[in-house]
């Protein structure tokens, strides 16, 4: 029996599509096995434990989007940043320049933004690629007035100024746009200018001159007493001439014993100067050691009179007045000292993307290692927002420790405090 054309067809598509599901099922139905070779049996994947460091040095060297200074410019390009900033520093250590002692300083951030009279601080980077050059300079003056210690002056005034101004080359070693981080290494330049002045107290200078009257009477009186033990009959002329050349200049200064407000400020070598023309061109020295003389020598024989004694005050009297005059002329008025250095510097600088415009920068450097500081200490870090695609501004915190000494020169201190900046990208 023959069906029809329709059904017959229909019956070889419906036996074409149960043979073509039936296949399916079996593995080696994709093929024929002369055309399908079977393959081996898979093997586990390994586990390396070099294979994270790896990874991560794939993603430094050769990250899948780099750091961009300006979002949306070729970070491969040159790009451009200038940031103006205030650093309210506050000092704390000793400082001193060439011709002046040391002090110790010990002044907050308020009382130097009080006595400041200008300041400019501001830093700038130029970068192509993975390379880049920083810079940041900074130069202030303050000024302050008050009363000196001691008993030299009744006022004074103290002008400061100070400098850094710092060049280094960066290359960046991780570039990822979630953030980045340099290393630098460069010189550092640093300036400390110092003008104190003052009015001297003439009341002091004369206190401090009876004092070294006193001390110089003393000297010569146990001299003449030495003598006058071993030969009771020295004559006056005698004990004027022996005690008066063994009384050196410089054995003048020693038994003088000035105070160190004086030393610090009149130096050695115009200390045997003044003692020289006190000696020399007014004569006050040999009267005071006549009148010592006969003092001594009266009071040895037990003829001491008040005649005598009023010689020897009026004689002290007039050694001092002339040496109080000698002293406030030698004290300066104005004195100035100023000191500058370079130190090598190498750091860290980084970078943490938080959000698109929220980060957190760190930075910090050491340098000197004794070609100019003993050891110089850099550090900061801040909280910034990106306010535009080109506009940026940051607030933190600056800690800078100095240890630099060469001769008179001296700044052992250290500098800290809040900074906030504003700075441009282009």
């Amino acid at each position: 029996m023959r069906l029809p054309y329709k059904w017959a067809t229909l019956a070889f598509a419906a036996t074409l599509l149960s043979f073509q599901s039936s296949r399916a099922g079996s593995p080696s139905a994709s093929a024929p096995s002369d055309f399908q070779p079977a393959l081996p049996p898979a093997k586990p994947a390994g586990h390396s434990l070099t294979e994270p460091i790896e990874s991560l040095g794939r993603s430094i060297l050769h990250p899948p989007d780099p750091y961009q200074v300006v979002p949306g410019k070729d970070p491969d390009g040159w790009s451009f940043t200038v940031e103006p900033y205030v650093w309210a520093l506050g000092v704390s250590g000793d400082v001193g320049v060439k011709g002046l002692p040391a002090v110790n300083v010990e002044a907050s951030s308020k009382k130097i933004l009080q006595n400041l009279d200008w300041c400019i601080m501001a830093k700038a980077e130029v970068r192509k690629g993975r390379w880049g050059i920083m810079a940041d300079g900074m130069f202030a003056q303050l000024s302050a007035g008050g009363t000196p210690p001691g008993p030299l002056y009744e006022s004074g005034y103290l002008k400061f100024q100070q400098g850094l101004a710092s060049i280094a080359l960066a290359y960046r070693i991780i570039d990822d746009r979630r953030g980045f981080l340099d290393i630098y290494a460069g010189a550092r330049y640093n300036y400390l200018g110092v003008t104190v002045g003052g009015n001297v107290d003439s009341n002091g200078v004369r206190n401090v001159s009876d004092a070294v009257t006193e001390r110089i009477g003393n000297g010569i009186q146990m001299r003449m007493d030495d003598i006058l033990a071993s030969n009771p009959g020295a004559l006056q002329s005698a004990l004027v001439s022996s005690v008066g050349s063994a009384l050196t200049d410089k054995v003048l200064v020693n038994t003088a014993d000035f105070p160190r407000d004086v030393r610090d400020t009149v130096d050695r070598k115009h200390l045997l100067l003044l003692m020289r023309r006190l000696d020399n061109n007014s004569g006050r020295l040999q009267e005071l050691l006549a009148a010592y003389a006969q003092a001594r020598a009266a009071a040895a024989n037990n003829q001491l009179t008040s005649a005598i004694q009023n010689r020897l005050t009026s004689a002290q009297k007039a050694f001092s007045n002339e040496l109080a005059k000698r002293i406030e002329k030698a004290l300066p008025s104005s004195v100035e000292g100023n000191q500058w250095w370079v130190d090598p510097i190498v750091g860290l600088r980084g970078q943490i993307n938080f959000t698109r415009w929220l980060f957190l920068a760190a930075q910090g450097d050491v340098g000197g290692f004794g070609a100019g500081s003993q050891i110089a200490w850099n550090a900061q870090a801040s909280l910034g927002v990106n306010f535009t695609r080109n506009i940026f501004g940051e607030f933190g915190y600056r800690y800078y420790y100095l240890d630099y000494t060469n001769g008179g020169a001296l700044f052992n201190a250290a500098e800290a405090g809040v900074f906030a900046g504003v700075g441009v990208k282009f």
